[in-house]
């Protein structure tokens, strides 16, 4: 009998090793690796704020380099990228001239894990991107890109609900007892929710709140900056979202756009702001795609120095937004910004596209100086954009812009209002080399 049982167990175990290998060697798996080359050259002339008669334009190049390795099954994605990001020279030329200043680290380290069917945890550093990149951002343009610290759990019903919840908590170092952090990144502590839900065909809509502990730091006379007691923080939040619509039958679309922020912008300041926006595309031919818009942004007089009605970036792609100049994009006015554009953009060719675009800028309350009010007028600016496929792998892209000044932008960037200036000129031609230079399945 005994003989009888063990043999019917060690069937069945060795029935349950094949079924676990044969399933095992059955599931997809697929490993790559890709990197990015992406050098970039840029002419300044007033790029960001005017500079005077007096200054010189500036050019420079900088190059960004990245090596990637993936892996993903049917229950595991990881990610590991690592970047190099550097201006042309910095480095000098032989070991002897070697620059610490040049930037090497690890950009994103991630394993998204499957935990239920539809549900899973991305834990690591990694890329935040939602909605059209106006909160959250990978930050393309930039030469070192955006990515956080953090764990976000993750939930889909495939085409009715997605929904993302976010934490993150940063520390200078390991530590024993409870410190101070020198803030490294904007906030110590970051808690989300994101959702997205479609309405109806075409028409989808997304929410975001988001939490933001920042530890608090006082400034003496001198503008030295010293950190208060530990774990001391101020919170600001960010709540709003898009309604978009979008249909490939239909030649035309739209984003409205509605955020609002709350809580303290400084340990000392309330904060009271608001974002509100509306861009519209036609379709008229693959060529010409023609684009109205408008971004409202709140603004005061800056009088009350215990409130602000200033809204705050965060961590989104600025440079996507109120032209390409990014002459409001660092910090906005105190007195608020409208950007009333519109553009023209299409594909000529399967491998040549432009994009002109054109932005008429005001301020959402009037400008004061000199004991007077001047207006609104913060002048205007001008973009093109030329892209060229040469292949899968390489891209180029080159652009140009001015922006037409008024006495208002002149003293807001300048503090003088009749500051002689050069006409402001930025142009720039980027090559990205995107290779994918190994992948296979397993």
């Amino acid at each position: 009998m005994k003989l009888f049982i063990k043999g019917k167990t060690d069937k069945m175990i060795g029935a349950m090793a094949l079924l676990l290998f044969t399933t095992t060697s059955t599931v997809a798996q697929e490993l790559s690796i890709n990197a990015e080359l992406r050098p970039r050259a840029e002419y300044r002339s007033g790029y960001g704020s005017p500079i005077t008669d007096s200054s010189s334009p500036a050019g420079f190049m900088l190059q960004r380099s990245r090596l990637g390795f993936g892996f993903k099954n049917a229950y595991l994605k990881t990610n590991f990228t690592i970047q190099d990001s550097r201006t042309y020279g910095e480095a000098g030329v032989n070991s002897e001239a070697v620059s610490s200043s040049g930037s090497l680290s690890v950009y994103e380290a991630w394993a998204d894990i499957l935990l239920i069917p539809g549900g899973s945890v991305a834990i690591g550093r990694q890329a935040l991107k939602y909605d059209d990149n106006r909160i959250f951002s990978a930050s393309n343009w930039s030469n070192t890109g955006t990515a956080h610290d953090v764990v976000v759990f993750k939930y889909e019903l495939e085409n009715s609900f997605t929904g993302n919840l976010g934490f993150a908590y940063n520390n200078d170092k390991a530590i024993s007892k409870e410190t101070i952090y020198s803030a490294a990144t904007k906030y110590r502590y970051m808690g989300y929710l994101w959702v997205s839900k479609p309405l109806t065909s075409g028409l989808l809509l997304t929410a975001l709140a988001l939490d933001e502990g920042i530890q608090k730091t006082t400034t003496d006379a001198s503008g030295t900056t010293t950190y208060s007691s530990k774990v001391d923080m101020y919170h600001r939040y960010t709540t709003g979202g898009n309604l978009k619509y979008q249909n490939p039958s239909c030649p035309f679309d739209f984003l409205a756009t509605a955020y609002f922020q709350f809580g303290k912008t400084t340990a000392t300041k309330n904060l009271n702001a608001s974002l509100l926006a509306l861009k519209m595309n036609y379709k008229v031919t693959p060529a010409f795609i023609g684009t109205l818009g408008a971004d409202l942004y709140s603004g005061d007089d800056g009088k009350d120095t215990s409130k602000s009605k200033t809204f705050n970036w965060l961590y989104g792609a600025p440079h996507s937004f109120n032209g390409y100049m990014d002459y409001w994009t660092a910090s906005l006015p105190t007195q608020g910004l409208v950007d009333y554009y519109g553009q023209v953009a299409g594909n000529l060719t399967k491998k040549f596209s432009y994009e002109v675009g054109y932005h008429l800028f005001d301020t959402a309350k009037e400008v004061e100086y000199s004991s007077a009010k001047h207006g609104k007028s913060l002048g205007s600016e001008l973009d093109i954009k030329l892209s060229y496929k040469m292949n899968s792998c390489v891209f180029v892209e080159g652009g140009w812009g001015t922006y037409f000044l008024s006495d208002n932008s002149r003293y807001l960037k300048l503090k003088a209002s009749d500051a002689k200036s050069r006409t402001p000129n930025w142009a720039y031609i980027s090559l990205t080399i995107k290779p994918d230079v190994f992948k296979i399945k397993l």
